[in-house]
């Protein structure tokens, strides 16, 4: 504006530059409010979870960081390591369709309620179809339990067909349950968590993903969690068909 202003044109010409200013600080600040906003949404979402499942606290949240710690790792852009922090979050979105007595047992479930529990990805799928802002995120709440070999549900999706993002939250999901004490099974040490993780490697996680997370934990460490302080029961509850998952 002050160039154009002392310009042989002067003050009206400085004036043509108000309004697309105008124009973008309305958009800058419409961009903040959506953020804002959805920022709000996963907080209630991951929130709603987590009261009806307390065993698995804050579980979400760690395990969108530890899929951040893979994806950088992995080198993928800034707006990819959104995508796959809010995959990891909400995750386990699709709990909130699954009876909170089923999330609750103590003991081992039945084989219907063990089917009752793997439908939570459609669920979840289901439940943040609408949100355009997830992007990517929706596929990986969909397909995070899928495994490489393709014995994984919901599907059945079997290696490159999985998306990367659903491959990235399989492995920091696994690695965070394994890692947690719950109210049914102690945690195991990181060390022995990610010896676990290299073991299932090309069967039931991706081996890229779970080299990137083993050398991303052994640069930065990694803060357990108990997340019950419940005493164990004799009877644990391990994820099916391989490593337990949250």
């Amino acid at each position: 504006m002050a160039v154009l202003w002392k310009s042989p044109y002067g003050a009206p010409a400085a004036l043509m530059v108000l309004p697309p200013v105008y124009l973008s600080c309305r958009t800058f600040a419409r961009y903040h409010r959506e953020r804002a906003a959805h920022q709000a949404t996963v907080r209630a979402l991951v929130q709603a979870v987590d009261l009806k499942d307390p065993y698995t606290r804050g579980h979400g949240e760690r395990v969108g960081r530890a899929s951040v710690l893979i994806a950088r790792e992995l080198g993928l852009g800034e707006d990819r390591l959104e995508t796959v922090r809010l995959a990891g979050t909400l995750h386990d979105i699709g709990k909130l369709g699954v009876p909170t007595r089923v999330l609750r047992k103590d003991g081992p479930l039945t084989p219907a309620e063990r089917r009752t529990v793997e439908l939570h990805p459609e669920y979840g799928h289901e439940i943040v179809r609408g949100m355009g802002f997830l992007g990517e995120a929706r596929e990986a709440i969909l397909h995070h339990h899928e495994r490489l070999d393709g014995t994984g549900y919901p599907y059945g999706l079997a290696g490159e067909a999985i998306p990367e993002a659903a491959r990235v939250v399989a492995v920091a999901d696994a690695f965070d349950a394994m890692t947690s004490t719950r109210s049914y099974r102690r945690a195991r040490p990181v060390g022995e968590a990610l010896e676990e993780l290299g073991r299932c490697a090309g069967t039931q996680f991706d081996p890229r993903m779970v080299r990137a997370l083993t050398r991303a934990v052994q640069r930065e460490g990694w803060q357990t969690a108990v997340t019950s302080d419940e005493a164990v029961p004799p009877a644990a509850r391990p994820g099916p068909r391989g490593v337990p998952a949250g």
